[in-house]
């Protein structure tokens, strides 16, 4: 419990005894909603909660059809499956030195931006790790221009995507904001701006998925993360399918706290531990858009 005081903060007994709990929701809350890139792909973080460093994900190769003739007997498909071993090998933290910690969170606000912005930091590491991976996808297509996506450009992707056997379906874009900002333009591009909440409660749809709208019936997400330079093969932007990278997440957010006596002051600190990997390696899953 919490009790409200003036003057000393010594007079708030509890202070150590909420800290972790408190933070830990908020903190929390934030991170989820901060994610951009980490949300599509394939999550296998409930495989991974509170054991083990690897995990081996197998990949399922097709299955061969054949004609049955009468009176024969059918034939089995023997395939040689391979591994991919995700390794949760990915630990983060975001840490913060609170002079006055029971006044911070006795300011709502003030602990709001507190909690937002250590979120923020630890969601950005998750989904920095994420495309870096997808600048190894192995596929690349160049844009016809630097930062801009036309609708040939799409249309090459697209055919990309059918000849390799992908649905579209299970696909997003992931692109820069100076491409998202050309889209905006495309009579293709289907904006979610209009899906705005209204009332209590309500929330923009691009808050909460981080899909700024849709090309050609597929979503379409924006990430600073995804570099803006004009240098030649630079990527802009992605197509992928949901498969193209599995992650997991071993320990949700955590929140530690103690108090320094040398610093009059709580220090807290808020980590994580996750893994992710690319599985392109045997099977085309996506595409990399470079810069001419």
């Amino acid at each position: 419990n919490y009790y409200g005081f003036t003057g000393d903060v010594t007079q708030n007994s509890d202070v150590t005894v909420f800290i972790p709990e408190l933070w830990s929701e908020g903190v929390y809350r934030y991170f989820e909603k901060a994610l951009t890139l980490k949300p599509f792909f394939d999550d296998y973080s409930s495989l991974v909660q509170g054991r083990g460093d690897t995990l081996h994900i197998p990949t399922i190769q097709e299955v061969a059809s054949a004609d049955k003739s009468a009176n024969t007997s059918v034939d089995y498909t023997a395939n040689v499956e391979t591994t991919i071993s995700l390794s949760i090998d990915q630990h983060k933290y975001a840490a913060k030195l609170f002079e006055d910690i029971a006044m911070v969170q006795a300011n709502e606000q003030l602990f709001d931006k507190y909690a937002q912005s250590m979120a923020y930091a630890l969601a950005k590491a998750v989904d920095t790790k994420i495309e870096a991976l997808l600048q190894t996808i192995g596929t690349t297509q160049t844009l016809a221009a630097d930062n801009s996506m036309s609708n040939a450009d799409v249309e090459t992707a697209l055919g990309t995507l059918m000849s390799n056997d992908i649905p579209a379906d299970e696909c997003a874009f992931f692109v820069n904001p100076l491409i998202y900002a050309d889209l905006l333009n495309s009579k293709a591009f289907v904006t979610n701006n209009s899906g705005a909440g209204v009332g209590f409660g309500n929330v923009n749809p691009v808050m909460q998925t981080g899909q700024v709208g849709e090309l050609f019936g597929i979503p379409v997400m924006t990430s600073s993360l995804i570099p803006t330079t004009t240098s030649t093969g630079i990527e802009a932007g992605y197509l992928v399918h949901k498969s193209a990278i599995a992650v997991a997440v071993q320990q949700n957010i955590r929140v530690q706290s103690e108090y320094d006596v040398s610093y009059l002051g709580t220090k807290v600190v808020a980590d994580v531990i996750y893994g992710a990997v690319i599985t392109t390696s045997n099977h085309v899953k996506g595409i990399e858009f470079l810069n001419p």
